[in-house]
């Protein structure tokens, strides 16, 4: 649960602004709004590389100040927009480096770590490229490393920072399928997503992010209104009807 008040300078603009999401084992929340909305602040805030300066940001009703590195990293696990990854590993190598919270003094791998690591590629399908060097991938096989290094951790909550970007459709399916999956089988995900309609499919609920603050939160039904859309996004749309809301612009 995040409750946050953030100003990266004192006289700038709060990036957020009194914003409270939570999300819940087993659920896919999913936090929208328009560039600048402070999207990603969220998550800076939740892994710990952003101090609010008002609110609080707990975990497991713990506040997650009172973590320290190694615990929370065992807790959470972040799969960055832009992922810098390092170069000369292989791909099993750079999965494995997942496993980092979990070692012990001497960083030394135990069978229970090798069997997260295959599981991890195992559940992105990446096993096939283990023995490839990471600057070889593909930016969508690059993308499914990255998560997969992720889930290496074993982490209680996943959070993705709009993991679909730049990505072809297939490999937007994959990682929004990982993600289901990964909540199915009891994580928390907090997404990060741009494209309102893969929101609309993949979430279970939405937090809608406008200048900092909470304009909209609850289903997708609720939160992706036409009304709404439109002034948050500042641009006329149509919602069209069925399982889920599908948003069209109009031109």
């Amino acid at each position: 649960m995040v409750d946050a008040f953030v100003a990266f300078r004192p006289a700038a603009a709060p990036a957020l602004a009194g914003v409270t999401l939570g999300v819940a084992p087993g659920e896919v929340v999913g936090v929208i709004g328009p560039n600048g909305a402070g999207k990603s602040t969220v998550l800076r805030v939740l892994t710990g590389l952003v101090k609010q300066a008002a609110g609080e940001a707990r975990l497991d009703g713990r506040p997650l100040d009172s973590y320290s590195r190694p615990a929370l990293a065992r807790r959470v696990a972040l799969v960055p927009q832009a992922p810098e990854v390092p170069t000369g590993f292989l791909v099993r190598e750079l999965v494995a480096m997942g496993r980092a919270p979990h070692l012990g003094l001497f960083g030394t791998a135990r069978k229970r770590d090798d069997e997260a690591v295959a599981a991890a590629l195992a559940a992105t399908g990446t096993g096939g490229l283990a023995g490839r060097r990471v600057e070889t991938l593909s930016g969508g096989e690059l993308q499914r490393v990255v998560f997969a290094r992720a889930l290496a951790q074993e982490p209680a909550y996943l959070l993705l920072d709009e993991p679909t970007s730049h990505l072809d459709l297939r490999y937007q399916v994959d990682l929004l399928r990982y993600a289901r999956a990964q909540a199915a089988a009891g994580v928390g995900v907090l997404l990060v997503i741009h494209d309102l309609n893969l929101a609309a499919r993949s979430c279970d609920r939405l937090a809608l992010l406008d200048g900092g603050r909470l304009a909209a939160a609850g289903t997708p039904r609720e939160v992706l209104v036409a009304a709404t859309v439109e002034r948050v996004f500042r641009a006329p749309v149509e919602v069209l009807p069925g399982a889920e809301p599908v948003i069209v612009p109009r031109f």
